[in-house]
């Protein structure tokens, strides 16, 4: 090898060499940029949804955030069912399950007669269905909630049924009810003093 053919080896090493440094640097310089930042609040869009005509036993669904959203207006049978089969629920204080601290309550929302939840099952992410009281009752359960795909069964607070396939209740959004009778979609609940902060 000449000494021109071994200057020209050195030389692409050298260049080699330096290149690779400059990645290792920028690479470095991203992951401490991205470390110090100040973190970005994602932008959430809210939606308005009217259930002042919403009677009791009803409900609507909407779309939200890319998934379908159901309201249901509970009525005092719904939660005589509910009340009367919590036994058989896999998760019935909701301690693994998804919504907001302020809703963590027996009926897993803002208001006993008012529920809002994800209209997806939580095993598959199949839409739903609802089950009135009066036809759960000849299939041997208190009615709420069935998925399209596995039959999967959840009460009208959203709480799966012991033995399912899901294992985890329904997931409730952020939202708060407005006074003028409007459920106000991605607001989160005010906290109490008792809930912490």
């Amino acid at each position: 090898m000449t000494t021109e053919e071994s200057d020209v080896r050195v030389y692409y090493r050298v260049i080699l060499k330096v290149m690779a440094l400059l990645g290792i640097l920028a690479l470095f310089s991203a992951m401490i940029s991205g470390f110090l930042s100040e973190p970005r609040t994602r932008h959430v869009l809210t939606k308005s949804v009217d259930i002042t005509s919403l009677a009791p036993g009803e409900m609507l669904e909407v779309e939200w955030s890319g998934r379908p959203v159901v309201v249901l207006r509970r009525s005092e049978a719904m939660a005589a069912a509910d009340a009367a089969f919590a036994e058989g629920l896999y998760d019935p204080g909701s301690r693994f399950s998804q919504q907001p601290r302020a809703y963590r309550n027996a009926h897993r929302s803002a208001a006993p007669d008012v529920f809002v939840a994800f209209a997806i099952g939580t095993d598959l992410g199949c839409r739903l269905d609802g089950v009135p009281p009066e036809t759960a009752a000849e299939q041997g359960w208190g009615g709420g909630f069935v998925d399209r795909c596995r039959g999967g069964r959840y009460d009208f607070a959203g709480r799966v049924h012991d033995g399912q396939t899901a294992r985890r209740n329904l997931e409730v959004p952020d939202y708060r009810l407005h006074p003028d009778g409007r459920v106000i979609l991605g607001e989160a609940p005010e906290m109490t003093a008792e809930e912490g902060f």
